[in-house]
């Protein structure tokens, strides 16, 4: 080991001492929280332009992660210094749309996204169910 990475493991590599998953990089429930309404509001302004609003609106509200312009990152996420990765590699879901539309198609059921939040608030690993469906996770960038 060289003196810089001396004791250092990187983000989300097994912790040798007690086998788990290091989550100092996880996001916030209340950065989550935030970066979701910022792109709620964004989604619902463009909703009201009649046919064109509804579908830019609701494709932005599933591939979000995956916009290659934003580098996995939402608008709201971008703003909250938030990235969306894969959960195993640690890669940003740039370009990645399946892992993107599982993680939030989820938040189009009626009433789910309570659901979503308790298993958040609840989760050691800091996933929803949309981030355990799709093996991602939201870090701080």
């Amino acid at each position: 080991m060289t003196e810089e990475t001396h004791g250092m493991q990187p983000d989300n590599a097994p912790n040798e001492t007690t086998n788990e998953t290091a989550t100092s990089n996880d996001a916030t429930l209340g950065n989550r929280i935030a970066a979701v309404l910022i792109d709620g509001i964004l989604a619902a302004v463009v909703f009201p332009i009649p046919v064109i609003g509804m579908i830019v609106g609701t494709a932005y509200l599933l591939t979000r992660d995956a916009l290659p312009f934003l580098d996995g990152q939402s608008i709201g996420k971008k703003a909250m210094k938030l990235r969306a990765v894969d959960a195993t590699s640690g890669q940003p879901l740039t370009n990645q749309w399946g892992p993107s539309i599982v993680r939030n198609i989820v938040l189009f059921i009626p009433l789910f996204f309570i659901v979503e939040l308790i298993v958040l608030a609840n989760n050691k690993d800091g996933q929803r169910l949309g981030d355990q469906w799709a093996k991602t996770r939201v870090v701080t960038c």
